[in-house]
């Protein structure tokens, strides 16, 4: 078993943000199981929270986002393995260890919330991916408010 020191980092005054809950916790999981499988033996894994802007896609003005930031300090991806890890099917794991679905599926539930997910890697380091999800409200109306309050 592996030694992981955990640290939370939650922005207490990052708003309420519109997500169906359920979906963006699997994202969230799938991306802490990937960085402890990604430690051999021991290390850390840090999450934090925060509010970010970043350039709209179209080039006009800036949008207010969300980010949820999770680094891991496990073996890191290599730069031919960063191309493929949100491909279906993509894994580096041995048989019967990963399906290669986790960060396809993730990729999927963040783009369908208007968000993104960014990841910076260096082989013997670590990986940090940056979960970004929209503060502006969803249209549609199977995305629910969650807040400080739930």
């Amino acid at each position: 078993m592996n030694n992981i020191k955990l640290t939370v980092d939650l922005d207490g005054k990052l708003p309420p943000i519109w997500i169906d809950a359920n979906l963006i916790e699997q994202v969230i999981l799938n991306m802490l199981v990937n960085a402890q499988h990604s430690i051999e033996t021991s290390g850390s894994i840090v999450v934090k929270t925060r509010s970010v802007t970043k350039a709209a896609p179209t080039g006009d003005g800036s949008l207010s986002m969300a980010e949820i930031q999770i680094t891991d300090s496990g073996c890191g991806i290599s730069e031919k393995n960063l191309q493929r890890i949100f491909d279906p099917f993509f894994t580096t794991k041995e048989v019967g260890k990963g399906t290669g679905l986790g960060l396809s599926v993730s990729h999927g539930i963040v783009k369908a919330h208007g968000g993104t997910i960014e990841v910076e890697s260096k082989v013997g380091t670590g990986s940090t991916f940056h979960i970004l999800l929209p503060l502006q409200p969803a249209k549609d109306a199977a995305i629910q408010s969650v807040g400080s309050d739930r």
